[in-house]
């Protein structure tokens, strides 16, 4: 009686362990599957939103021309070509 007990124990445990190990590896997939489409889905939103204003829409070219260029308050003094001593 007692050894058929031990030996449920000892089955049971070793059934345990095993899903333990199971569990262990989908979830270690899981989260790497997890990371790899996070990864992905921030580089594709980056590269969408990275590059020149004109590539964005023709509307946010024209305010970021607008705010980014400014006339100048004084006329340009006439360039000095004297060479630096």
């Amino acid at each position: 009686m007692i050894a058929e007990a031990l030996d449920t124990m000892w089955t049971l445990g070793w059934a345990l362990t095993a899903w333990i190990a199971v569990f262990a590896a989908v979830g270690t997939i899981v989260i790497f599957a997890t990371i790899a489409a996070g990864a992905w889905a921030t580089r594709a939103l980056w590269r969408a939103t990275a590059g020149p204003s004109w590539r964005r829409s023709r509307l946010r070219a024209r305010i970021l021309a607008r705010t980014r260029t400014r006339r100048a308050s004084e006329p340009a003094e006439p360039n000095d070509y004297r060479e630096a001593a």
